[in-house]
């Protein structure tokens, strides 16, 4: 039986031709039915649901000032079709087969509630050098495990799919965390799925559904990256304990110490004064 889905996305401050052609893959995608729900929270935006008509899935936008990320999701989970709700990032370009994917790790195990993508770079020419070392690579929102289907502890926000059926009733993701206000925000995720594990739930990472995440030329700047790299480190203080890289530092890691140390620490400062 073919696997019905909703796939996601809303804009933070993304072009409309950016925006376009990653709807453009989303719609085009094959061996699910469904449809496409595009949060438009751009209201001066020159996307329109005629656009995207005669796709393989549906195309349903709705309009609305949001005060940010988080909050787009959980109305999108309000808001979804079907139960398996994938969301991707605006920027993100799905490959064909990504959310049957997606959906054929989801369907296959009535303990796996979350799935997270393969997702490669795009970049707008030579990546910095700096890109090399994992913990960068998180904050550009990019991660390959290679193309096999495996257990793993947390998801990245830019392609992944949850099962709504199997999560504990009203599970949304954190308004406090996520972009917000013009503000780098993070952590939505893995407190997200932090609390499905804690409910017995499981989480897979799948290889075999791929997405391009596409890097704007202002993010391969210093500038870019250290103020990632900031609210990175708030957000992972709000989340609570010491600073913990989500996978074992490289040799690149320890090369970028001290570029990418210093705002990271300054935010998990901040965010602990904060409380």
């Amino acid at each position: 039986m073919t696997a019905a889905v909703t796939i996601t996305l809303t804009r933070y401050a993304e072009p409309d031709a950016l925006v376009a052609e990653a709807i453009r893959h989303a719609v085009a995608q094959e061996g699910v039915t469904g449809e496409v729900l595009f949060i438009e929270q751009d209201m001066g935006g020159g996307i329109t649901e005629a656009m995207f008509a005669g796709g393989n899935l549906a195309f349903r936008m709705i309009r609305g000032e949001l005060r940010g990320l988080s909050h787009a999701r959980n109305l999108a989970m309000d808001e979804a079709a079907h139960g398996n709700l994938l969301f991707l990032d605006a920027d993100a370009m799905a490959r064909p087969n990504w959310a049957a994917q997606l959906a054929r790790v989801l369907d296959g195990d009535p303990k796996v509630a979350i799935v997270g993508s393969r997702i490669v770079p795009g970049w707008p020419g030579a990546p910095p050098l700096w890109a090399k070392a994992r913990v960068v690579a998180d904050q550009y929102s990019m991660l390959d495990l290679g193309n096999a289907t495996l257990p793993y502890h947390r998801v990245v926000g830019a392609a992944f799919g949850v099962d709504l059926a199997k999560l504990p009733p009203h599970m949304r993701f954190d308004p406090t965390l996520g972009r917000r206000e013009g503000k780098l925000f993070s952590g939505e995720e893995s407190e997200f799925c932090a609390r499905a594990v804690a409910a017995g739930l499981e989480i897979r990472y799948c290889g075999a559904a791929c997405v391009t995440h596409v890097v704007s030329p202002e993010r391969t700047r210093l500038p870019w990256i250290a103020r990632r790299l900031f609210y990175a480190g708030h957000g992972r203080a709000v989340l609570g304990g010491a600073p913990a890289p989500s996978r074992k530092p490289g040799l690149a890691d320890w090369l970028t110490l001290p570029i990418t140390l210093p705002p990271y620490a300054l935010g998990w400062l901040k965010g602990k004064l904060l409380g």
